[in-house]
């Protein structure tokens, strides 16, 4: 009687662990996660633009790091205190060779960024960069929770 009554509750809650195994993997086919993370990659770059202190806000996990070309980390809180105190610029920020490899509820970002700007005495001044981004599906959105950048010479 015991087991049977273990096996019925284990049948009663199995559509339930389904669904809430679902909901910790985000939806849609890979294109869609690609076409998705790909959004949010030229949102964070427009928000660098704009000191977009709130975008990041929601878009860094709590854990966040970031590791910049010289080898520095970053938290979360040392960044968002970067935006509140940085200057806009303006300018334009473009992606290319961008891979999303996605596994499961972490997707992992790869991609080149040119970012152009103009300098106080006018002249446009172009950057290149590789980045990699690690994301976390959580609470029904993608989380950045790492992040590294190197210059391209």
């Amino acid at each position: 009687m015991k087991h049977t009554f273990i096996a019925l509750l284990l049948l009663l809650l199995h559509p339930a662990l389904c669904l809430a195994q679902a909901a910790s993997n985000p939806a849609g086919a890979p294109e869609q996660i690609r076409s998705d993370l790909t959004r949010i990659e030229q949102e964070i770059g427009q928000a660098n633009f704009d000191c977009d202190y709130r975008y990041f806000e929601r878009i860094e996990a709590d854990e966040f790091i970031f590791t910049d070309p010289s080898g520095t980390v970053t938290s979360r809180a040392q960044d968002l205190a970067g935006e509140k105190n940085c200057r806009k610029t303006g300018g334009t920020y473009a992606l290319d060779d961008v891979r999303v490899a996605p596994y499961g509820n972490i997707a992992v970002v790869t991609a080149r960024a040119t970012t152009t700007t103009t300098n106080a005495g006018g002249t446009p001044v172009v950057r290149r960069n590789r980045f990699t981004d690690v994301f976390v599906w959580r609470m029904g959105r993608w989380q950045l929770v790492a992040g590294h950048s190197s210059r391209i010479s």
